[in-house]
C-alpha cells in the first residue's frame, strides 16, 4: 500500500490548521505539551477505517461492548473529538497517498429529543423493570441532548449515527452500502501505557522462525538468560485463554510475561506491533516510555530495520531529547528515510518545522539547537 505523503488537518480536537508535507517512511513528531502530537496520531488511526463509527469510538478509549458505570459517557467522549472553542462540530482532514487525496469530514449537530425514562435507562445501559400496577401509569418524558453525526468521504455520505447525553453503551450503527468508499488501511496505534495492559500481537511472531529469533536477540538486552517465549493455555482462565510465558536459564520454570518489568513488556509489545502493522501504518505515542537507555539502541535499530523490511510507515512522538537522538543515530543507513517534525502552537493555528534526519543531527550536535 502507498505511503502517506501528506496530512492537512483543518479541525480536530485542539488542532485548527496543521499541514505536514513530504512525509517520510519514519516520521518523528516532537514539540511542547498540548501542541497536537497525539492528535495527529489519532487522525492517522481514524484513517484506517474512517467510514465506520467503530473507528471513531476507539479514539475515546472505551470498551466496545461493556457499559461504563463511571467516567465520561460516550456523548462526552465524542463531543471532545471536536474543537471545544468552535460552535460548529466538525472534524475535517485530508490525507495524500501516492496520487490520491482523500478528504474525511465528520460533522455533528446538537439536538434534543424526548425519551421516556425507560428508553433513557436503556441508553445508559441500565435495566428498568415495572410491576403490573405501573403498566397503567403514564410515561414520564425527558428532554435529552444528542449529537446527530454524519461521515463523508470525498464529499459523499458514508454513514450516519446519533449518540445521547449520558449514553454509556454504544454499539455503532453500521449501514452496508454497495459503494466502496475507500480501501481500509492497517493502522496499529500504541499508547504510552499499552504495555501495562498486557495486550500484545505475538501470534505472527511465534509463527515465523526468523522473526522469533530476532525477537529473542532483542529481548536478551533485558535478560541475557532468555531461552524462549511461548503461549501457554491455562485451564483456570477459561476455554481458549492463556498467557505468554518466558523461559530463562536462571529459573526452573517459565514465568508469565506480566511478571517481568515494564521494559521487557514494552519491548515485546513494540516488536509484535511492528509485525502487526506489516504493509500499513504504525503509530507509537511516546515510543521510548519504559525502555531503559541501555537497551534503546538495540530496540530502536530493530524497529527501524524491520519497518523497512515489512513496508511499515511509522509515526513516533516523543519529548525525550535522548530518545530522539538515539533513534536518529542508531541506523545510519535508514536516515535518508527519516524526518523530524517539530510542532508549535501559535494562537489558533499549529505551525511545523520539518528537518531531514541528517539536518536534525547537524542542528542538534553542531548548532546546539533544540529539536523538541
Amino acid at each position: 500500500m502507498d505511503l502517506i505523503s501528506g496530512i492537512e488537518i483543518k479541525s480536530f480536537r485542539g488542532i485548527r490548521s496543521l499541514k505536514l508535507d513530504n512525509l517520510a517512511q519514519i516520521n518523528i513528531l516532537t514539540g511542547d505539551n498540548n501542541c497536537g502530537k497525539t492528535s495527529v496520531l489519532e487522525v492517522l488511526e481514524s484513517f484506517g477505517q474512517p467510514d465506520d463509527f467503530r473507528t471513531w469510538r476507539s479514539l475515546i478509549r472505551k470498551e466496545s461492548r461493556t457499559p461504563m458505570p463511571w467516567g465520561i459517557s460516550y456523548y462526552e467522549g465524542f463531543y471532545d473529538l471536536f474543537d471545544i472553542n468552535s460552535s460548529q462540530k466538525v472534524i475535517d482532514y485530508t490525507i495524500e497517498t501516492g496520487n490520491n487525496k482523500i478528504g474525511i469530514l465528520l460533522t455533528a449537530t446538537e439536538l434534543e429529543e424526548e425519551l421516556t425514562e425507560e428508553e433513557y435507562n436503556k441508553i445508559q445501559g441500565l435495566t428498568f423493570v415495572k410491576d403490573d400496577k405501573e403498566e397503567t401509569l403514564s410515561e414520564n418524558y425527558l428532554v435529552v441532548p444528542k449529537l446527530e453525526m454524519e461521515i463523508k468521504v470525498n464529499g459523499k455520505s458514508a454513514g450516519c449515527d446519533a449518540i445521547y447525553e449520558g449514553q454509556r453503551r454504544y454499539l455503532p450503527f453500521r449501514k452496508k452500502t454497495a459503494e466502496d468508499f475507500m480501501k481500509h488501511r492497517n493502522c496499529v496505534y500504541i499508547s504510552p501505557i499499552r504495555h501495562a495492559e498486557g495486550n500484545i500481537f505475538l501470534d505472527q511472531v511465534l509463527d515465523d522462525p526468523e522473526l522469533y529469533e530476532e525477537m529473542l536477540t532483542v529481548l536478551r538486552e533485558f535478560d541475557e538468560d532468555i531461552v524462549s517465549i511461548n503461549y501457554s493455555y491455562d485451564e483456570n482462565r477459561g476455554v481458549g485463554r492463556g498467557v505468554y510465558k518466558i523461559l530463562t536459564k536462571s529459573l526452573k520454570k517459565a514465568l508469565p510475561l506480566n511478571m517481568y518489568g515494564d521494559g521487557m513488556k514494552k519491548a515485546v509489545l513494540l516488536i509484535s506491533a511492528v509485525i502487526k502493522a506489516q504493509n500499513g501504518v504504525l503509530l507509537l505515542d511516546e515510543f521510548e516510555t519504559a525502555i531503559h537507555t541501555s537497551a534503546m539502541d538495540k530496540v530502536f535499530t530493530w524497529i527501524l530495520k524491520s519497518c523497512k523490511k515489512l513496508n511499515v510507515q511509522v509515526f513516533l512522538t516523543s519529548h525525550s531529547k535522548e530518545a530522539i537522538d538515539r533513534i536518529l543515530k542508531c541506523a545510519p543507513e535508514i536516515r535518508k528515510d527519516m524526518a523530524v517534525y517539530t510542532l508549535y502552537k501559535e494562537s489558533s493555528e499549529t505551525s511545523v518545522r520539518r528537518l531531514t534526519a541528517e539536518k536534525a543531527i547537524e542542528v542538534q550536535d553542531d548548532m546546539g539547537l533544540e529539536l523538541r
